[in-house]
């Protein structure tokens, strides 16, 4: 209430013709029962001050491994990406107290250097960008303004819970560090400062960012050195890499051991692990970036050569096929996956078994019980990156136009 506040009055003292459009948003996460009261209080001040509002409803989905407050965040920052357009900013009241508290609670973490930096006073987010004006305010400071001026509030009683991390720190922690240290807050928001500043000079440096054979985003490592160093360097990577894909950065531990296993795994093996909204799968010295996707899909049992197909499985369209070595334009063509045992003819004397035909195109293994197999007459004729198969040179008048498919995954988008 204080930040909108303060913007009505900064608006006011800009003039009308440099004033922009200022409305609000309220999340109503459904976790209190005073949240109803909530909105009504963020109805009545934004009708005194004639500010538009809109109040989203949401659920916190906390099945997805998270707690309360990480999941609620999450849900809270899905309708600001929504709601923000183009070259719009969106305000939040954070101040100096709420940086403390989130620096203590990702070091306790086992944070990188992204999370020592803090909360950022400004950034990108969705269509437009996020401020945060007041996060070298103390709490106190703001409270004083509020109080002298009769600016109705809330204080949010899970804050005071001791039950939650955020509510520990704030009610046993900070205030022995404010009887110990008074200048507490200064010195990590200086820390932050430096911190941030210090990434920024990393963050000039590209990334070692590359794709693989499926196109999924890839970085890429020293497999065979796995000197302390190069693992430290890696981890920092990591790090940078899932914040700029706004992804989760898994807890010290978990992350510590995935990039020992990127290093030690054996050839066969591909150490994962989950980041939220996909997993990291390390192979052959690169670290992919696998979306979520329909672990069942469904395949169409019968295309036309030609014509465009979706589905849960991808989309396939066609190009001319160059050599005369294709599917006739028309014809039917079954899809399938493979089955055990099966081997593909690649000439006209030699077979070869399907996870040697991956291997020799770098297909990684995960990827391999969904490459969907391209048939003429019940004969495996074409697979995606493998390319045609010898059956493909047979059938079909010479004269008909021949095609290749062109099968394009459909894998969720964690900007989205």
């Amino acid at each position: 209430m204080a930040l909108l506040h303060l913007a009505c009055l900064w608006l006011d003292h800009a003039g009308p013709k440099a004033r922009p459009l200022l409305r609000a948003v309220h999340v109503h996460h459904g976790l209190t029962p005073e949240a109803d009261n909530w909105v009504k209080l963020c109805e009545n001040v934004c009708q005194q001050l004639s500010i538009d509002l809109s109040v989203y409803r949401v659920s916190p989905a906390t099945d997805e491994g998270k707690g309360v407050e990480a999941a609620a965040r999450t849900a809270r920052y899905a309708v600001y990406r929504q709601e923000l357009q183009p070259d719009e900013v969106l305000l939040l009241a954070h101040h100096a107290d709420d940086q403390v508290e989130t620096v203590l609670q990702r070091l306790l973490r086992g944070t990188g250097p992204r999370g020592l930096a803090g909360m950022p006073g400004r950034r990108e987010l969705g269509q437009g960008s996020l401020s945060r004006p007041l996060l070298g305010v103390a709490r106190s400071v703001i409270k004083r303004w509020a109080d002298s001026r009769e600016i109705p509030y809330v204080i949010d009683a899970s804050n005071q819970d001791a039950r939650f991390d955020r509510g520990f720190l704030r009610t046993e922690i900070l205030p022995k560090l404010e009887r110990r240290w008074p200048g507490y807050r200064d010195a990590i928001q200086r820390a932050t400062e430096l911190q941030s500043e210090l990434l920024r000079q990393h963050n000039a440096q590209p990334l070692a960012l590359t794709a693989n054979v499926m196109g999924e985003p890839a970085l890429t490592y020293h497999l065979k050195d796995s000197a302390q160093d190069s693992r430290r360097v890696l981890a920092y990577a990591l790090h940078r890499w899932l914040s700029e894909l706004v992804l989760d950065v898994p807890a010290a531990a978990r992350l510590t051991e995935f990039i020992r296993q990127c290093f030690e795994a054996r050839a066969d093996r591909c150490p994962e692990i989950d980041v939220g909204r996909g997993m990291l799968r390390a192979w052959r010295g690169l670290i992919c970036f696998t979306p979520y996707f329909v672990e069942q899909a469904q395949l169409s049992a019968t295309l036309v050569a030609g014509e465009v197909h979706e589905g849960t499985w991808g989309t396939v369209s066609w190009t001319p096929a160059p050599e005369s070595r294709g599917f006739y334009r028309g014809e039917a063509v079954t899809v399938r996956y493979r089955t055990s045992g099966e081997r593909f003819r690649v000439d006209g004397e030699h077979t070869r078994d399907f996870g040697t035909l991956c291997q020799a195109h770098d297909i990684p293994p995960w990827w391999r019980p969904r490459l969907p197999i391209f048939a003429r007459n019940g004969t495996t004729s074409y697979i995606p990156v493998i390319g045609p198969l010898w059956e493909l040179k047979e059938g079909g008048a010479g004269n008909l136009e021949r095609l290749l498919p062109l099968w394009q995954p459909i894998k969720p988008s964690p900007w989205n």
